[in-house]
């Protein structure tokens, strides 16, 4: 649809404000029957719309909890339910959806349509559903309620966490431009629609560091995890592109270091003993393109199997070596091959099965499978059904 042409007061305009009666010339594929009172005429096609909103009260009369209402917006009128928070805060349930700015005033009548209960302003389109009344919660709504302008109503969302450039635009009724004066503010950390504050930047970096001090400890066979594994061990339910972008804003500063696509702490440098160091020479040896079951490097070196374990693992942080599976070791250059054999099936097929994995490399199924599990298992791939596609293309990535 488009719009040909406005009337204010019978005459042709070039443009309408709030508060006008206006007349439009529609054409395009709609019709009457499509229009309803309190529709409206966007740009640009909006987000969902509220079934949940917490708004500021400005009651006329006493309300009940979970009272039924009539609410009105706008031109528009639809029933719902109030749920009573904390001083003049509450909690709208919509029996049907609304298109709600932040703002917006509301109507509140009775069930009965005969009496005006109260005014009230949205604060938070798309309440949460739980937590609405734990004391943090309400102490933010109330600095919610306070923000004065745009800037302030951003630093708000901010303080909890990662903020949704699209729905804050939407929300606040804002433009491109002005939207990117907000963002003007030195020290945010952008990844494509999410936004985040220094303050949660700096709390979800300790977050990703103790996760892989963690790791490190609990995974002595290891060099480290790759980004996208210590993405969903540390902040598994954040923005992914947000959590990726401070990742590597930590390499560049020196809080991460990585090998090879594996991540690791800076004093995180594993290294053999002397008498490792000779056992080592012999098992390096015996290493071709096939893997090594640690009984069986124990029996053909003649060392102790707990012995050779440890080694192995050593030799593992120090990215010599990989566990496929437990007690059992490839060579990395071997796993770096297949590495590049996942890559060329996803380019030239859009992911890698078990059977064409298996075909190319000439192995048996059983550990074409392992291969390929140990490669979901660190984030390399995700299966999909029967497929492994490629997830994150910075491990085994060449120098």
């Amino acid at each position: 649809m488009r719009v040909r042409g406005l009337h204010a007061q019978n005459q042709p305009v070039s443009g309408a404000m709030a508060g006008q009666r206006i007349a439009l010339n529609i054409s395009g594929d709609a019709e009457k029957t499509d229009i309803s009172r309190g529709d409206w005429l966007l740009s640009e096609k909006p987000l969902q719309p509220v079934e949940r909103v917490i708004v500021e009260l400005q009651a006329l009369q006493p309300l009940q909890q979970w009272q039924p209402l009539h609410i009105h917006h706008s031109a528009r009128h639809v029933t719902g339910r109030v749920s009573l928070l904390e001083g003049h805060l509450a909690e709208l349930v919509l029996d049907a959806p609304l298109w709600l700015a932040d703002n917006d005033r509301l109507v509140l009548r009775d069930i009965s349509a005969r009496t005006t209960l109260a005014g009230a302003r949205a604060v938070l389109l798309h309440a949460p559903r739980r937590g609405k009344r734990q004391p943090a919660f309400l102490s933010w709504l109330g600095e919610l309620t306070e923000a004065a302008d745009d800037q302030q109503v951003l630093e708000a969302h901010l303080a909890r966490g990662a903020v949704l450039l699209n729905e804050f635009s939407w929300a606040r009724q804002l433009t491109a431009q002005g939207l990117q004066n907000l963002l003007a503010k030195p020290g945010y950390l952008q990844a494509g629609n999410a936004l985040l504050s220094p303050e949660v930047a700096t709390r979800w970096q300790q977050k990703l560091l103790d996760a892989l001090a963690r790791y490190h400890q609990q995974h002595d066979d290891q060099p480290g995890p790759g980004r996208e594994r210590l993405r969903r061990m540390a902040l598994p339910a954040e923005d992914e592109g947000l959590v990726l972008s401070l990742i590597e804003k930590m390499r560049g500063e020196g809080l991460l270091m990585s090998r090879h696509g594996w991540l690791h702490l800076p004093g995180h440098e594993p290294g053999f003993s002397a008498a490792q160091r000779a056992v080592w020479d012999k098992v390096d040896a015996l290493f071709g393109d096939e893997p090594w079951w640690v009984r069986d490097l124990a029996k053909a070196t003649g060392e102790e199997e707990q012995a050779m374990r440890q080694l192995l693992r050593s030799a593992a942080q120090q990215g010599l070596v990989t566990a496929i599976l437990k007690d059992r070791y490839y060579r990395n250059d071997r796993l770096q091959a297949f590495a590049d054999l996942i890559r060329d099936l996803d380019q030239t097929q859009g992911a890698a099965n078990a059977a064409d994995f298996r075909d190319r490399l000439g192995v048996g199924r059983k550990l074409a499978i392992q291969i390929l599990e140990y490669f979901d298992k660190i984030g390399f791939t995700r299966r999909r059904g029967n497929d492994h596609l490629l997830r994150d293309k910075a491990l085994f990535a060449k120098a």
